[in-house]
């Protein structure tokens, strides 16, 4: 056996061996059929040529049909193989039948012709053997040329769809696909040029054949079309390096054979050169292209994404315009939502925000109308490793690459009525404001890399308004806040009259008061009233001390004891009040600043219940080693979602006649110098819940 029969006969091995091994695993589906046809078609080939060259008359009529049968169904079984290859099965539409019975029907008339015409042969010539074509060489090397061609473009174009896993996936069966291609290419040439095509180039043929089912079969195995397929959204314009690639070689080939006319020269080597010249060039390209596509990616994913000759434009200018102008973060939210909807189909997502300095927290908007209070250290590693990784990730892919982030992300994922498919760092002027997670498509598939393109190109704009609304907001507060220092100095004056008052009227009880029981008490609360006024001129004249924390160690139920003794709670007929927080639990904080947060928290619940109530206090349940947690839920009147997200923590906003609206406000802020958070649960009609976290002994 010489060593072309031997390939010959381990080629075919292997393709029977491929081919049914996906049609156990798949059952022959329709998604693993053109497989099994492109391996038939092969495997006929094979048969041909042994039955052609093994000198028994009795094999040969079989072999010309089997020849027939490879030669007019090879061009077919590569297109319909390389159209279903990677995509959603679910998105093949009527076009992709049009065009794969189109392409059986050229296949069938080839078939009829060579059969009618013997128009292909294998002939024997010292000892060798080749492929003959005796009649319209150029029509069949035209049907191998455009096939290969659409092909090649097929799957190139399915590639550069692709991101993520989904791009792993396919990239090992991807340069196989591609270089059998060009194979059918150099055939089609021979065809042209010769007429005939050599041994050689046939069990090339037939081992690149062999070799490609291998990464094809285990694709077609293992890849699900139907569950997680590429799917092609937008069938832009665009380079393709499959159309260069046959310009080249074209161009080449044509050269090649100017140079033979013109100066006699030898034919092999002047082919053998412009082949590999071709296969040098095509690896070339494909390498340097991936680097330029991920240079121009990182560098700018705007242009990138703009420049494809308009996709997307009309789409990206109404979403800067409109994002643009919203000067709070609850807008920007939701104004980016609906545009996603709108546009890509896409109905789910959420903003993940850190929090200005000192605080490191996130803030979670995802479309209840809840802003909710996330600690910063559940996604300390996970904002991390997204701003250093600088662009979307797919959660699988994270899960891959991270699994310590991806495990974050799952513990924020059971707090959201939807799956995260793609997150996205949020990066304005080199400073990272949170990230942005985006769901699937409404129909359940995952999203095409033209739509996550335009996301990404996206989330540069959505960062500098976030910027912008949080640099707005800062300077509203801060002149709101410098008002009300103007305004406290004329404060200031009244209580130091008050003050002055106090003291005359204490020196003059000590003369003129008759009952000395009476006199002693009165001089004591006299006292105690004069003192709480000259701490609360203390603070207003000295602001910047008043932010200072005098940290130590307390004791919380202490602390809480000491806002119900202040208050006189006990004396209230109407309100059942009951603290079942045990002794022991030691907190790390300014005890006198914690308790004028629990005095207005105690405050609020006793105005929200005007008609009598229970007021309960108690622990609550922490899932950080270190923090504390009470909370104070009362059976009020609650509040609205929307008052809670827009209204509750703004300063200066109150619903009492004669409320300052800073109460809340500065309860907040308070929790939050002490690296603690407060969360917020209230049910209209029902009650009202706060939980207080802070830092413990640890």
């Amino acid at each position: 056996m010489t060593l072309l029969q031997t390939c010959n006969l381990a080629a075919g091995l292997l393709l029977l061996t491929t081919g049914a091994l996906v049609a156990l695993k798949r059952k022959g589906d329709v998604y693993s059929r053109p497989f099994l046809y492109f391996t038939l078609v092969n495997l006929a080939g094979i048969i041909a040529v042994g039955s052609e060259t093994a000198g028994s008359t009795a094999l040969w009529a079989a072999g010309y049909w089997a020849l027939f049968f490879h030669i007019g169904g090879l061009p077919s079984a590569y297109l319909i193989m390389t159209r279903t290859w990677g995509r959603d099965s679910k998105t093949l539409g009527r076009a992709h039948r049009l065009l794969v019975w189109s392409a059986l029907a050229v296949s069938a008339a080839l078939l009829a012709f060579l059969a009618a015409t013997h128009g292909v042969d294998i002939a024997l010539s010292d000892g060798h053997w080749y492929l003959d074509l005796h009649g319209f060489p150029l029509v069949i090397g035209a049907v191998y040329i455009v096939a290969a061609t659409a092909g090649m473009y097929s799957i190139e174009t399915c590639y550069r769809s692709s991101i993520g896993l989904s791009r792993e996936k396919i990239k090992r069966s991807f340069f196989p696909l591609l270089a059998y291609g060009l194979a059918l290419l150099a055939i089609a040439t021979l065809m042209m040029l010769y007429h005939r095509a050599g041994e050689w180039m046939m069990t090339l043929t037939f081992v690149l054949a062999a070799l490609v089912s291998i990464p094809v079969a285990r694709h077609f195995i293992l890849f699900d079309s139907a569950g997680d397929g590429i799917v092609l959204t937008r069938k832009g314009i665009y380079s393709s390096i499959v159309v260069v690639l046959v310009g080249v070689y074209f161009l080449i080939i044509g050269s090649v054979g100017e140079l033979l006319v013109t100066y006699n020269l030898d034919e092999g080597i002047f082919f053998s050169l412009a082949v590999l010249s071709l296969l040098m060039l095509t690896f070339l390209i494909l390498v340097v292209s991936q680097t330029i596509r991920f240079r121009l990616r990182v560098v700018s994913p705007q242009a990138r994404t703009i420049g494809r000759r308009g996709v997307y434009a009309e789409e990206w200018k109404e979403f800067t315009e409109e994002v643009s102008v919203i000067l709070n973060i609850d807008g920007i939210y939701e104004r980016t939502q609906g545009l996603l909807h709108r546009l890509l189909k896409i109905e789910h997502g959420f903003f993940a925000i850190r929090e200005a300095a000192p605080s490191e927290n996130f803030t979670l908007y995802s479309g209840d109308g809840i802003d909710r209070g996330i600690p910063g250290p559940r996604l300390q590693r996970l904002a991390d490793w997204l701003y250093r990784y600088g662009r979307p990730v797919e959660v699988v892919t994270l899960a891959e690459k991270a699994p310590q982030e991806a495990e974050e992300l799952t513990q924020l994922q059971e707090a959201l009525p939807f799956k995260v498919f793609l997150l996205i760092p949020l990066v304005a002027r080199q400073q990272f404001l949170g990230f942005w997670g985006v769901g699937r498509h409404t129909t359940g598939r995952d999203l095409a890399s033209d739509e996550v393109g335009f996301i990404e190109a996206a989330a540069n704009p959505v960062a500098l308004t976030i910027l912008g609304a949080r640099m707005t907001d800062e300077l509203v507060v801060s002149r709101e806040i410098e008002s009300f220092h103007r305004i406290s100095s004329f404060v200031m004056h009244d209580l130091k009259n008050s003050v002055a008052m106090l003291s005359m009227l204490l020196q003059n009880a000590e003369k003129n008061m008759h009952h000395p029981e009476f006199q002693k008490e009165a001089l004591v609360t006299i006292a105690k009233a004069v003192e709480r006024q000259r701490k609360i001129i203390s603070r207003l004249a000295e602001p910047e001390s008043a932010d200072r924390l005098s940290l130590g160690k307390a004791d919380l139920a202490e602390l809480i004891g000491r806002t119900l003794s202040r208050l006189k709670l006990d004396t209230l007929p109407s309100i059942a009040v009951t603290c079942t927080v045990a002794d022991g639990i030691t907190v790390f904080v300014d005890a006198e600043k914690i308790g004028s947060v629990f005095d207005n928290l105690v405050m609020n619940a006793l105005e929200a219940m005007p008609d009598g109530g229970t007021l309960k206090i108690r622990p609550a349940p922490s899932d950080l080693t270190g923090i504390a947690a009470v909370s104070f839920l009362d059976s009020g009147v609650g509040m609205e979602p929307e008052f809670i997200a827009t209204r509750l923590f703004k300063p200066f906003s109150s619903t009492k006649p004669y409320g300052l609206g800073i109460g809340m406000y500065q309860s907040r802020e308070i929790v939050k110098s002490h690296r603690g958070w407060m969360d917020v649960i209230s049910v209209l009609g029902q009650g009202t819940e706060f939980i207080i976290h802070l830092p413990g002994e640890a």
